[in-house]
């Protein structure tokens, strides 16, 4: 198939592991794909571009003269070839440029838009409103639900948001790797800006009294006053600053004893990236209860306060492991190898359709 994917590519966000797992499945399947993503001045990559991607597009606004201004190269787009268009989370693409050259790229393909937003207000200005498309991927019911109150009813498909699949590796040579010390409890943390953690790390300080611990952060930005203030009072805190590519993140997860998520609860539907592409490392995760975790079951620890949290990293350290079978299950439903052949399999049914249409209409 041609595929092509409008879409933030080799970055740090839930939006990329979202394109970049279900879009390496179909380029391993043998599927041609075109990815058409932002040039982001404020992400830091998280690895080299592929010959495939094209950077046609701001994703934000960028400052010229003293103006904000939107960026977008529609060229790439009206001259390639594809029989599918997948758009990526509709409020972070340049909407008014690409509803221009919209019927152009109809013409050609079947459309394909996946909901990352979290409330059906989210799209529901005019903007938003100038594409006719095809077909509306929710992640659940819960996003269905949402959503059917927006597009219609028959044209939205429920596949679920791609989890990385299973990878194991050993810990020991995994620390001596990231020159980590073999000895000690390792709590690790990925993708949410520290500060979220200030809470948590009066509780991990209660614990360093019965166990060797380094908290350790993947950053990609933070404030040094903050660090530095942080690391005065909390010396078991460790923060290594960059963009990881999922092979390098995964050397991490193999190092660590848990993943600790302490998120935030949003306002509307969410799914947490950061356990569908490290639940696969065999780390134990453990992740505030909230709106995060409403389609998450055994396969995760959750803990609802902090008192709860300490007990939870006590009994990980302890060996508790989660459900196994849970977990396994989860990966086996929602595998990126699964979810990808679920767009190949909509794919073909988009495609019969329209030749029914062209049949019928003769």
């Amino acid at each position: 198939m041609k595929l092509a994917m409008m879409s933030p590519w080799n970055v740090a966000c839930g939006v990329s592991v979202h394109a970049e797992l279900i879009g390496r499945e179909w380029i391993g399947a043998g599927h041609n794909l075109k990815i058409f993503a932002p040039l982001d001045k404020e992400k830091l990559p998280t690895a080299k571009d592929e010959p495939f991607v094209n950077r046609c597009y701001f994703r934000g606004r960028d400052f010229q003269g003293g103006l904000k201004k939107l960026w977008f190269d529609p060229e790439p787009l009206l001259n390639s070839d594809f029989h599918f268009f997948v758009a990526q989370n509709l409020e972070l693409l340049p909407i008014r440029g690409l509803s221009k050259i919209f019927p152009q790229i109809r013409e050609k393909s079947r459309t394909i838009l996946v909901i990352h937003e979290g409330y059906k207000k989210c799209l529901t200005a005019k903007k938003y409103q100038d594409c006719c498309w095809d077909a509306i991927v929710c992640f659940d019911e819960r996003y269905k639900t949402e959503f059917s109150q927006l597009f219609p009813a028959e044209k939205i498909h429920l596949i679920p948001y791609p989890a990385h699949p299973l990878s194991f590796g050993d810990k020991k040579e995994a620390r001596r790797n990231l020159e980590l010390p073999l000895e000690k409890k390792i709590i690790l943390t990925y993708g949410i800006t520290f500060q979220q953690h200030l809470a948590v790390l009066p509780e991990i300080a209660k614990l360093t009294r019965f166990f060797p611990i380094i908290y350790l952060l993947l950053a990609h930005e933070t404030p040094v006053k903050v660090l530095n203030k942080v690391k005065k009072k909390y010396d078991f805190v460790t923060i290594r600053e960059g963009a990881y590519s999922i092979d390098e993140l995964y050397g991490y997860l193999h190092a660590a004893d848990v993943l600790l998520l302490h998120k935030g609860a949003p306002g509307g539907l969410a799914v947490s990236s950061s356990i569908y592409l490290c639940l696969g490392s065999g780390c134990p995760i453990a992740i505030y209860a909230g709106r995060y975790t409403e389609d998450l079951g055994e396969e995760v620890f959750k803990y609802r306060n902090l008192n709860e949290l300490e007990s939870l990293l006590i009994r990980i350290f302890e060996g508790v492991k989660p459900n196994l079978k849970a977990a396994d299950k989860f990966l086996t439903e929602r595998g990126s190898p699964e979810v990808a052949s679920s767009f190949c399999r909509l794919f073909t049914n988009l495609s019969r359709e329209n030749e029914r249409k062209t049949k019928k209409a003769r």
